[in-house]
């Protein structure tokens, strides 16, 4: 497993190389903020470990390998950007430097949800396009895996994956009463007329409105 110091050289590199041209040791070390000698003995580091390929004075790509993990690490941090900027409402640049602190310990699990939740976004705050994610599936194929709250049958129990929401109020109000993913759901009623839905959370009765079940996506529990 990478180290989270090796995961921001890869990011940074696969941010200056998305154009197709190498990145010089100047533009990765201005950057990270640090010197330039200091760059270039951790490129050569790199180098060795197989994560990029390394020329002086003709800059420095990424090797497949290396790729793979920056593409990963560059998701995690636009698809985190975006949910500060949209979700959160935290400005542009802070959200940058928060989601370079919580980039590296997002799991791919988190990371997945998400992404679901905020309906996969194409591109972060600063208009670069968020990195597919590797599951071999369309964002379209990956939103029909998951049946909405309302649609599950009365006395079947489902397990939440993500919620669909662009009200942030409802969304917050919806995780603070336990609907976060991974929950595992009871339907017990659904009321007719567009009545609530009386579910089963955690051993506690709940009257959601169809609302939130529209909004929380779920699947069937095994």
């Amino acid at each position: 497993m990478a180290s989270e110091i090796t995961e921001q050289y890869l990011k940074v590199i696969y941010n200056l190389t998305e154009d197709g041209r190498a990145a010089k040791t100047t533009d990765i070390a201005n950057t990270l903020g640090i010197a330039p000698a200091s760059v270039t003995q951790m490129l050569h580091k790199l180098a060795k470990q197989g994560y990029i390929k390394h020329e002086p004075y003709r800059g420095t790509v990424l090797s497949q390998r290396g790729k793979r993990i920056a593409r990963r690490v560059a998701r995690k941090h636009r698809l985190l950007e975006r949910f500060l900027s949209d979700m959160v409402g935290i400005e542009t640049e802070a959200g940058h430097d928060q989601a370079c602190r919580m980039e590296h310990a997002l799991s791919n699990e988190a990371e997945e949800a998400l992404c679901k939740m905020m309906n996969h976004p194409a591109t972060c705050p600063h208009g670069k396009q968020i990195p597919k994610c590797e599951r071999g599936i369309t964002c379209e194929e990956c939103a029909q895996q998951a049946l909405k709250l309302s649609d599950v049958e009365e006395g079947r129990t489902a397990i939440v994956s993500h919620l669909v929401s662009k009200n942030k109020e409802e969304l917050c109000r919806t995780l603070a009463m336990g609907f976060v993913p991974g929950a595992r759901v009871t339907v017990e009623k659904r009321l007719p007329l567009g009545g609530p839905i009386i579910v089963n959370l955690k051993g506690t009765r709940i009257a959601i409105a169809r609302s939130i079940g529209d909004a929380l996506r779920m699947v069937e529990a095994s």
